[in-house]
């Protein structure tokens, strides 16, 4: 879900049914509760799907007039220490300590965060969102009501994801894409969108990896997993230690990929040969 803001970018997601800019807004201490309403969701009209326009999906607003905008809420929201602001007047975070549950990495500088909608502006869009009005596009551009709907990752992560659906992307850390399944499909649904055949065959296989208590792989075609492979963007040490055949990882620490699947200690090795992790 990519931005091209003039603060750092973040990422894209579609709106939501029947919600407004205020309901999916109001800040309370934390994120709120409010979220799309009950009413039918808008289609559109005709055979084409009008060009996906970032513009007609407003964000980062301020929606309860504390300076702070979407950006800054879910920045507040997701530090794992309390944050630093740029100055007395606490509209802008300076510095914190956040989790990328995309790479499992740790960042202190929010200038290399994007905030990425789980579920991209773009995807909506083509799937369902097109016909929705500025005010449900607002909202759902800005829905701070789900803890999964934005997330604060890694920029090259989020620009790499991009608006891909979860047939074409999933993250590289293994121990969030179950997670990512599950937050894409309740969102995907909470805000009625629709995926299409081939995402619902990738979602299926996602869903029975994760059921059998593994990991599902990542998309070929877009720097999916490859037994030995490695980040190009990944610290010195941790490039991958190649193993005998059909070796497998029998202690699986997180962030630590074994072929297509990190494989759990109770778990029967079905990795390919070439595993990317030690025993």
């Amino acid at each position: 879900d990519v931005i091209a803001d003039a603060a750092p970018r973040d990422a894209d997601g579609p709106a939501g049914p029947g919600a407004t800019p205020a309901g999916a807004h109001t800040h309370t201490g934390g994120r709120t509760a409010a979220g799309p309403s009950a009413a039918p969701q808008p289609e559109h009209q005709g055979d084409a799907i009008p060009p996906y326009d970032r513009a007609q999906w407003p964000h980062w607003i301020d929606a309860d007039g504390d300076c702070q905008d979407t950006r800054t809420e879910v920045l507040i929201e997701e530090s794992e220490i309390a944050v630093e602001f740029t100055d007395a007047r606490r509209c802008e975070v300076a510095r914190g300590r956040w989790r990328c549950p995309y790479t499992d990495r740790t960042i202190t500088d929010p200038r290399q965060l994007d905030i990425d909608h789980t579920v991209p502006l773009a995807y909506a869009h083509a799937h369902g969102a097109a016909g929705w009005t500025r005010a449900q596009r607002t909202a759902y551009a800005n829905d701070l009501s789900d803890p999964d709907h934005l997330v604060a990752v890694l920029a090259r992560a989020n620009r790499a994801k991009g608006s891909r659906g979860l047939d074409a992307w999933l993250p590289e850390e293994p121990g969030s894409r179950c997670a990512y399944v599950d937050a894409w499909l309740r969102i995907e649904a909470r805000w009625q969108l629709r995926g299409d055949a081939a995402e619902r065959t990738a979602v299926a296989a996602a869903q029975q990896a994760c059921r059998d208590g593994g990991v599902p792989e990542r998309p070929r075609a877009h720097g999916g997993d490859r037994p030995g492979a490695t980040d190009p963007g990944a610290a010195p040490g941790n490039a991958a230690d190649p193993s005998p055949p059909r070796a497998c990882c029998r202690v699986c620490k997180k962030g630590k990929p074994c072929g297509d699947a990190c494989i759990a200690a109770d778990h029967q090795c079905h990795a390919p040969p070439g595993c990317a992790c030690g025993p």
